[in-house]
Order: structure tokens, then C-alpha cells, then sequence
């Protein structure tokens, strides 16, 4: 018997083992079987999203159901890092509202609920090199994730893409330059 061609199966087989249980931890592991469980809570991401997109002459974001679109993202196309990091934001906000306000997010006044965003949004500012490395390893903290789905799914909804973006159903030929007039919508995502 040849030594090399021993040698190089049982290489094969361990490494078909190897990759066996690696695929089943993948597949198995990322299952959407737990994460049902955001329905309940439509109505706080409701009240999260309308702070950060109040209605004004044009609807917020709880008019273009931007919680509907969050919660369907999250269940169906987040990473369980990103997942798990919502939920338990979720579940800390919660928490933080009863303990300083005594009733939950959604019954807080304007001020309150603002005042609440606002704290969020000053923990999650850092950009430096300790930030991007946290990121990288723990996932994108609650409120960046619910900051830019909010963003994403007004601007794509159909109210938020024509009564507070510019909306061109037939666009006209391109312009790479265009000049904006005083108080002039854009379109844009970012």
C-alpha cells in the first residue's frame, strides 16, 4: 500500500468531517426558527422610528410603517450578531425607561422620548480605531442599526420616496451636475 495515497485520505476524510460539522453549525445555527419574537415589540419600534423621522409636512416614519420593514429585515436578513444586538437594545431601552421614567418607551411624553434618543445616539458616536474594532468583533451597536434601517426604509417607502424626496416617475436624460434651487428635495440614500 502506497503511504502518500493512506496519508492523503484520511486527510479527506477528516476534512470532509471537519467541513460537515461546520455546515451544520452554519445552516443549523442561523435558523430563523427564534426570531418570531419581534412582532410584539411593532409598537416601541414604531415610537423609535417616528423620533428619529418625526412627521412634520411630511409623514414620519411611523405613517411609511418603517417598523414593518425593520422588523422584516431584522428577521429575515440580519446576522444573529446584528439580531441579537437589536433585541437585547431593545430589551435595555425598555428597562432604562421604567427604571428613570416608571412606564415603558411608548407611554414617555415627546420631551422624554427625545431625551432617551438623544443618549442613544451620543453613546453610539465614536468613530475612532477602539470603535471600528468593537464593530467589527460584536456587531453594530442597537441604535446605529436602528438609525440606518429607519433611513433605509423611509427613503425606499413609497411616502417617504415621493412627498419628501424628489420624485421623477419618468426621469428625464442624465445630468451628472445639476444645480439645486433654494430649499430644493433631493434624492438620496445616504
Amino acid at each position: 500500500m502506497n503511504r502518500r495515497s493512506a496519508i492523503k485520505g484520511i486527510l479527506a476524510v477528516a476534512g470532509l468531517g471537519y467541513a460537515s460539522v461546520i455546515g451544520v453549525k452554519y445552516f443549523i445555527g442561523q435558523s430563523n426558527k427564534d426570531r418570531r419574537k419581534l412582532k410584539a415589540q411593532a409598537a416601541l419600534i414604531a415610537e423609535l422610528t417616528n423620533v428619529i423621522i418625526p412627521p412634520t409636512t411630511t409623514p414620519g416614519a411611523k405613517e411609511a410603517l418603517v417598523h414593518e420593514f425593520i422588523i422584516s429585515y431584522m428577521e429575515d436578513c440580519s446576522s444573529m450578531k446584528e439580531y441579537n444586538n437589536f433585541t437585547n437594545g431593545l430589551t435595555e431601552l425598555q428597562e432604562n425607561c421604567v427604571s428613570n421614567y416608571n412606564k415603558y418607551f411608548e407611554n414617555c411624553t415627546a420631551v422624554q422620548k427625545n431625551e432617551i434618543v438623544k443618549d442613544l445616539d451620543s453613546d453610539s458616536g465614536s468613530t475612532g480605531i477602539i470603535s471600528k474594532i468593537s464593530n467589527k468583533l460584536q456587531g453594530r451597536s442597537f441604535y446605529d442599526i436602528l438609525k440606518s434601517l429607519t433611513i433605509e426604509g423611509y427613503c425606499t417607502s413609497e411616502m417617504g420616496a415621493t412627498q419628501h424626496l424628489v420624485y421623477q416617475l419618468i426621469p428625464g436624460k442624465y445630468n451628472a451636475i445639476t444645480q439645486l434651487s433654494k430649499n430644493q428635495k433631493s434624492w438620496a440614500t445616504k
